[in-house]
């Protein structure tokens, strides 16, 4: 696989309390599976050039506060083992996995609308809510059979939707002198997800998102003796491995 890419970007300081980040990004990729010759089955090619726009405006309502909205295209392109013939088996599915060559790459619309509190230095407070389009996301489905028939395939979906919001902060707890060197961290989303189904299913989400999202962290630091210890916990909810053809 080959990957050229270059981008243009702008940063205006429109009035004093505006100020955009814009631009445009190209990315040409160009990769061929299997085998080189034309004439081989195995052959997979694809070669797609793709024109990523985006744009990040922030309002600052004061020193302390900002308002951010932004914009962007990205993309998700298929791995290796998604688009070629090999085909292994995986003994916790209980299934053959199997690659498709007519998976083509997802392109992603993402909006983001965040208010972000800087209360001093090593602090925030931020809200937002998001919303990304997915043109062609790929899906994992499982199609059972009897015996060691069974395959995990890949196939591209039409469209999937993602509506969320997310809550992020981080506070130093030194208004204790006992816990002068203690900071608190962490993030909440929330994400409603949806794709269209395939076959016999119905709308859901998609495979492998889940609808809550939970970090939380507590950090110890010592600068002065260049010690630094995070306690991390992670919860993600319920989420779809694969769906049935």
């Amino acid at each position: 696989s080959i990957l050229n890419a270059g981008f243009l970007q702008f940063d205006n300081q429109v009035t004093e309390k505006i100020r955009v980040v814009w631009g445009l990004r190209v990315e040409d990729f160009d990769q061929v599976i299997g085998s080189v010759k034309k004439s081989d089955p195995r052959h997979v090619y694809s070669k797609v050039t793709d024109y990523l726009p985006g744009l990040n405006a922030t309002y600052k309502v004061n020193n302390k506060t900002n308002i951010r909205l932004s914009g962007s295209q990205t993309v998700i392109r298929p791995e290796f083992r998604e688009l070629s013939t090999f085909q292994f088996y995986d003994f916790d599915l209980g299934a053959t996995v199997a690659g498709f060559t007519g998976l083509t790459r997802t392109k992603v619309t993402n909006f983001d609308l965040r208010y972000e509190l800087y209360p001093r230095a090593g602090e925030l407070f931020t809200f937002g809510v998001f919303y990304k389009f997915f043109n062609k996301p790929i899906e994992a489905y499982f199609n059972p059979a009897t015996g060691w028939a069974s395959t995990y395939n890949f196939l591209n979906a039409n469209e999937a939707n993602s509506f969320g919001a997310e809550l992020e902060f981080r506070k130093k707890l030194d208004f204790n002198t006992a816990l002068k060197n203690f900071t608190v961290q962490g993030n909440l989303s929330y994400i409603y997800n949806r794709v269209p189904g395939i076959g016999i299913n119905e709308s859901r989400a998609m495979h492998g998102q889940s609808p809550y999202l939970l970090n939380l962290g507590i950090q110890y630091d010592v600068e002065n003796y260049c010690i630094k210890n995070t306690l991390l916990f992670n919860q993600i909810i319920y989420r779809i491995d694969f769906s049935l053809f």
